[in-house]
């Protein structure tokens, strides 16, 4: 098995449009740690610019991919967890793995927080929450910013080529929010659900309808749509998964 010769974390900038109800997508698909703003409103929001697309891509111009033939761990920092949340987030995850056709695996607690960069060997999401008003550079409220997502990648190169690979993905979610814990609308599976959708390398979508949507609505969905689902199983690989260098 050939090994690793080289890696690099490449580290990004949020993609956030400040002062407005509309988040823009990230367009610089070399950016690694890019992560979407969610704020929350009651009535109709202006859909975002640009058009529904993965995350980051590898200098190919193919998406980066999760390592997906085995379980995908996940773990919650407990830190200003609302009390019930830990029910919320499995239940979550396990209709996104039904989905997808992934299985996501509950790995336990961490104390991994958003900014870190330390990260498991097996690919892994890092949830968790803040009361905070402000963090991680973003200003948290309610209606306002509710949460944010996105994934991290690394170059590995071999005597055969080099890949980039999605290592762990992140999800920050602000306490502030007040809203139901499951089905559709403004709840917590429907926030949790698009955070995740950012963690596995989706960027917002244009119709309100789907879960990328850049704001959560009354009628915002806590399933993904077919086109998010097939998006989804691009960057999620199943076969053929030893990475390259390893």
């Amino acid at each position: 098995m050939p090994s690793r010769t080289a890696r690099r974390l490449v580290t990004g900038v949020f993609a956030v449009a400040i002062g407005a109800l509309v988040v823009a997508p990230a367009t610089d698909v070399r950016v690694v740690h890019a992560a979407g703003e969610e704020r929350s409103s009651s009535g109709a929001v202006a859909a975002a610019a640009g058009i529904y697309e993965v995350l980051q891509r590898d200098g190919s111009g193919r998406p980066d991919q999760w390592m997906a033939c085995g379980p995908i761990d996940y773990r919650i920092n407990p830190r200003d967890e609302p009390t019930g949340l830990t029910a919320v987030v499995r239940r979550s995850m396990a209709a996104i793995g039904r989905q997808l056709g992934v299985r996501f695996r509950y790995a336990g607690r961490t104390s991994h927080t958003f900014g870190a960069t330390t990260h498991a060997r097996t690919p892994t999401i890092y949830l968790g929450f803040t009361k905070a008003r402000s963090a991680v550079g973003v200003t948290f409220g309610w209606p306002g910013t509710i949460g944010l997502g996105g994934p991290v990648a690394e170059w590995r190169s071999t005597a055969t080529g080099s890949s980039e690979l999605i290592t762990y993905g992140r999800v920050l979610l602000s306490t502030r929010f007040n809203g139901a814990r499951y089905g559709s609308g403004q709840t917590w599976q429907a926030l949790i659900t698009h955070e995740v959708g950012h963690a596995l390398n989706l960027t917002h979508r244009t119709s309100s309808s789907s879960v990328m949507y850049p704001s959560l609505t009354d009628r915002s969905p806590a399933r993904f749509s077919a086109a998010e689902v097939r998006a989804l199983k691009r960057v999620l690989r199943t076969a053929h998964c030893a990475p390259s260098g390893s």
